[in-house]
């Protein structure tokens, strides 16, 4: 190979060695969890003008549950701000199942430890910095 062809092929892995150490994983572990029926939705937003708007995450999954704790884990994402909201679809009926009063009767949370409290919790209050990588703890409230 001539040294031309050396180089490309260096500045080619370099340049994908370099884009591989920006993508970052953030892992979300969801607890309690009741029991192995129905499924959980996760969803990761990247601003607040986003935040918990149908469509509007970057991310998202939907898993079967594991009894006590399931983790669900976002590989390659961008180093950045993130916030993550999930709920427990536990009967498996596709919607957030509330109360006649409107109180919710299925296990819903938010990263950062973030509680809802007449309404949803601001993004900055489900604040995840994400660098090389991340993890945060959700847990259900139900």
């Amino acid at each position: 190979m001539s040294l031309a062809g050396r180089v490309m092929g260096f500045l080619a892995a370099a340049v994908a060695l370099a884009a591989s150490a920006e993508a970052a994983d953030l892992s979300v572990v969801v607890k309690p969890v009741r029991s192995d029926q129905g499924h959980i939705s996760v969803a990761v937003y990247d601003n607040s003008k986003n935040f918990l708007m149908v469509g509007r995450q970057i991310a998202s999954a939907d898993v079967s549950p594991v009894v006590d704790s399931t983790t669900i884990v976002f590989m390659g994402l961008t180093p950045g701000n993130y916030a993550v909201a999930a709920f427990y679809d536990e009967n498996g009926s596709g919607e957030f199942d509330t109360n006649f009063l409107g109180v919710p009767v299925e296990g819903y949370g938010f990263s950062n430890g973030a509680e809802a409290f007449l309404g949803p919790p601001s993004f900055a209050d489900a604040l995840v910095v994400l660098e090389r990588s991340a993890w945060t703890e959700i847990r259900l409230s139900y």
